[in-house]
C-alpha cells in the first residue's frame, strides 16, 4: 500500500515537473524566435500562439501608450474567430480615461498587471469600448458572438521601467487568470517588449542610417536583458526544486522507519536532479542536441554528495563518447541513470564495502542507442531485505516513454541494459 501511495505521489510530482519543463521549453523557444524577428505582426502573432498554450483565451489586444500626450493607440488585435490579425487602423487614439472609467487607464495608473474577473460589469463603466464580432471584425456596438468575455488580464509592456503599451488578454472562462499563470504571462510579455523595442530600433535605422551605432548599443543591451530573463526562469525552476527538496527533508525528520526514510531521501534526490537538469539546459547555447557525457559530469558528483558516499571507496566510470541526444531523450536518460546510480550507491556496497559503478553508452546504429549501468556490489536490495523494485518501475516507465527496452542481470552485481531509438 505504501509503495502504491509513494508511486502515486511521485507520478504526480513527475507530471507537475513535466508541465514546468514544457513551459520552460516553450519560454526558451519563444525567446529564440523573438530574437530573430523584426516584424511587429509576426512578433505578436507568435505571442498570441504562445499565450494560447498557457491559458484558454479568445482575444488579444495590443495598445501603445503615448505618455507625453496621455493617449492610447490600438496597434494589434487577434481573435480565435480569425486566422490572422484584424485591421485596427480605423480605431482612433483614445485619451486616458478619468479615474475609475477605463480598464486600460486603471492599469496605466497602477503601472502593474491588472486582472479583471468581472469584465462585463467593468465594461459598462468604460467611456470608450470596442467589440469583436463573430466575423472577427470590430464594432462599436456589441453585435453578439458565440462567446462572452468573462475575464481579462492587462499586462504592461515595459522596458527599463518605462511603459511602452499594454497587452490585453480576454477569456470566456471565469477566473482564467491567476497566480499559477501570471508570472509566465508576464515573463513572455517582457520578452515581447524587448523584441518590440528591437523592431522599432531597426525601423529607425532603416529610415536614418546615422543611428546605426546607437542601434547596436541598444540591441546589445536588449540581448543582455533577454539573457537575464532566461537566467531568471532557470533560477525559478531551481528554487522550486529546492523548495520541494526542503519539504521532503522536513517531512522525513518526523519519520523513524528506515524504509520510509529511504523513500523520502530518494524522492528528494529526484527533485534535486530535475533541478540540476534544468539548470544545465539553460547553460547551453543550443538544446537541439546535447552532449550527454558533459551532462553526466554534473549529475554523478551530486549523487555522491547526497548519499555521502566516498568516491574513493566506490568509483564511477563513465564510458560515453560522442553521444549527442535530443533534449527530451537527454532528460529521460538522466532520470534513468539517476535512479540506477542512486540505488547502487544506497544498497550495493553496504558496510563500507569497496566497488565500482560503470556507465556505458554509445550509438549502435544511426539513431539507435545502447545504455548500460552496472555495479559489482551485492545487488540492489531495499531496507526490507528484498530486491528494490520501485526504482525499476520508474526506470521501466521512462524506457517505455522512449519506446525502448530494458533487461536486468543480477549475476556478479547488477547490470541494467537499455536500448532505445
Amino acid at each position: 500500500m505504501q509503495n502504491i501511495r509513494e508511486r502515486e505521489s511521485l507520478q504526480s510530482l513527475i507530471e507537475v515537473l513535466n508541465t514546468r519543463n514544457k513551459e520552460l521549453r516553450l519560454l526558451y523557444e519563444t525567446s529564440k524566435f523573438f530574437s530573430t524577428t523584426l516584424d511587429i505582426n509576426e512578433l505578436y502573432d507568435k505571442l498570441f500562439d504562445v499565450l494560447r498554450n498557457i491559458v484558454d483565451m479568445q482575444d488579444m489586444f495590443v495598445a501603445r501608450y503615448d505618455e507625453p500626450n496621455r493617449k492610447i493607440k490600438y496597434i494589434y488585435l487577434r481573435s480565435v474567430l480569425e486566422e490572422k490579425n484584424i485591421d485596427v487602423s480605423g480605431i482612433p487614439e483614445i485619451p486616458l480615461a478619468p479615474e475609475g472609467k477605463g480598464i486600460l487607464s486603471e492599469a496605466i495608473r497602477k503601472n502593474d498587471t491588472v486582472v479583471v474577473d468581472d469584465y462585463q460589469k467593468r465594461l459598462q463603466n468604460s467611456s470608450v469600448k470596442y467589440h469583436v464580432t463573430n466575423e472577427g471584425d470590430l464594432s462599436e456596438q456589441d453585435m453578439g458572438k458565440e462567446y462572452i468575455i468573462e475575464t481579462a488580464m492587462i499586462v504592461p509592456i515595459k522596458l527599463n521601467g518605462k511603459i511602452l503599451g499594454f497587452i490585453t488578454l480576454m477569456s470566456k472562462n471565469k477566473n482564467e487568470f491567476d497566480e499559477s499563470n501570471l508570472h509566465w504571462i508576464e515573463t513572455v510579455v517582457n520578452q515581447a517588449a524587448i523584441a518590440n523595442k528591437n523592431a522599432i530600433l531597426f525601423s529607425e535605422v532603416v529610415e536614418d542610417a546615422k543611428q546605426k551605432k546607437n542601434l547596436e548599443w541598444e540591441l546589445k543591451k536588449a540581448s543582455g536583458e533577454r539573457e537575464s530573463l532566461r537566467s531568471e526562469a532557470a533560477g525559478r525552476v531551481r528554487e522550486n526544486m529546492k523548495t520541494i527538496s526542503s519539504l521532503l527533508q522536513f517531512q522525513s525528520d518526523y519519520i523513524r522507519e528506515p524504509v520510509y526514510l529511504e523513500y523520502f531521501k530518494m524522492a528528494k534526490t529526484r527533485a534535486h536532479t530535475l533541478g540540476l537538469i534544468q539548470e544545465k539546459l539553460y547553460s547551453l547555447d543550443s538544446v537541439n542536441e546535447i552532449n550527454f557525457e558533459s551532462f553526466l559530469g554534473s549529475l554523478i558528483p551530486n549523487l555522491y554528495n547526497e548519499f555521502e558516499v566516498d568516491s574513493v571507496r566506490v568509483s564511477t566510470y563513465i564510458n560515453v563518447k560522442d553521444v549527442n541526444l535530443p533534449m527530451e531523450k537527454a532528460i529521460t536518460c538522466s532520470l534513468i541513470i539517476n535512479e540506477l546510480v542512486s540505488n547502487a550507491l544506497l544498497h550495493s556496497f553496504p558496510n563500507k564495502k569497496k566497488g565500482n559503478i560503470t556507465i556505458d553508452m554509445h550509438e549502435e546504429e544511426k539513431g539507435k542507442y545502447y545504455l548500460a549501468v552496472r555495479d559489482n556490489g551485492m545487488g540492489v536490495i531495499s531496507a526490507r531485505g528484498k530486491p528494490h523494485s520501485f526504482s525499476m518501475v520508474l526506470v521501466g516507465m521512462h524506457v517505455k516513454n522512449m519506446g525502448g527496452t530494458f533487461e536486468v542481470d543480477r549475476k556478479n552485481g547488477t547490470k541494467v541494459t537499455i536500448r532505445f531509438k
